[in-house]
């Protein structure tokens, strides 16, 4: 006969095995995750809907999908095991908190510019803990895709589910090459945007009107028409340099490009807005000690010095 405690197991090994087969839509999948044969996930999920006495899955022969009872029951079952994760952090020594897998997310050119003397300082002192870095420059739904942490361009987090904390900011530049301005000649207002080439950034919430802030205080607003967009900033710069156009560039990006005279900033008295880049991971009230060190580490580390500015 099965003790409580063994029984109080079984249900939970249940309760995994029905959450990544419902994520999954497929025992095939599930079964690559759970590193457990098809065969015996069926019965686990098989004896779960006897022992519930009530259909979790609706079964085809190319999918399965959760019935209405079952989307009911794996709301609950991730509430429940996310609970038990939070508990075993609570429990856990320091060493296993400091081991495993920490899965981090970053935009790209922020991250290669900015991220590799943290990355060094945490893996040498959490040399257990292997990093998975992963740059993209589009939204991300940490919890969907089951980040510890990411690295956001923003200044407001909304989900009740997230804690943020700042990180730095950047300033935002107008820059084109001194090449091209050789040719074409430089904007002496931003309503002259117009006139030249702009190469845009695209991004899902990117509109190609820029907002300035000029000398008197008031806001100017152009819209330059983009001859070239690309989904990469690193690809901007370089088109820039390039000599294609006029682009709007971080700060941390060209500071280098613009004090060695390869690119040049233009309608440096017309500011714009800068953007803040906050650090954000999961409000779990225990949280493991290797995304918490991470936090730590990165705040630290660009509380000093402030955002720099060029004139």
């Amino acid at each position: 006969m099965q003790t409580q405690c063994e029984v109080v197991v079984d249900v939970l090994t249940a309760m995994k095995v029905f959450v990544k087969v419902a994520e999954a839509n497929s025992y095939a999948h599930a079964s690559e995750t759970l590193e457990m044969g098809v065969p015996r996930i069926s019965r686990v999920i098989t004896d779960l809907e006897d022992h519930l006495g009530t259909r979790l899955l609706q079964r085809t022969t190319r999918k399965m999908s959760p019935t209405e009872a079952g989307r009911i029951y794996l709301e609950r079952c991730r509430q429940i095991l996310g609970e038990v994760e939070e508990t075993y952090s609570m429990l856990s020594t320091n060493a296993v908190s400091t081991s495993g897998r920490l899965r981090i997310v970053a935009p790209s050119l922020f991250a290669m510019r900015k991220l590799g003397p943290i990355l060094s300082a945490y893996q040498h002192e959490y040399p257990n803990v292997i990093v998975d870095l992963a740059l993209v420059d589009r939204a991300v739904d940490l919890i969907e895709e089951e980040f510890d942490l990411g690295i956001l361009a923003t200044r407001h987090v909304t989900a009740q589910t997230l804690v943020s904390r700042h990180l730095t900011s950047t300033d935002y530049y107008i820059c084109s090459s001194p090449d091209y301005i050789a040719r074409n000649g430089a904007p002496a207002h931003p309503a002259e945007l117009t006139n030249h080439p702009y190469l845009s950034f695209r991004t899902a919430l990117a509109t190609d009107e820029i907002i300035f802030n000029a000398p008197d205080g008031t806001e100017v607003r152009a819209t330059p028409k983009p001859t070239l967009y690309a989904n990469n900033i690193g690809m901007v710069r370089e088109c820039v340099l390039a000599g294609l156009g006029i682009a709007t560039l971080a700060a941390y990006l060209v500071e280098d490009d613009i004090r060695t005279g390869k690119l040049t900033r233009l309608l440096p008295q017309y500011s714009l807005p800068d953007r803040e880049f906050r650090i954000v991971y999961s409000n779990r009230k225990f949280l493991p000690l290797k995304v918490k060190a991470f936090v730590d580490m990165a705040v630290a580390h660009f509380r000093e010095p402030v955002k720099a500015s060029l004139p």
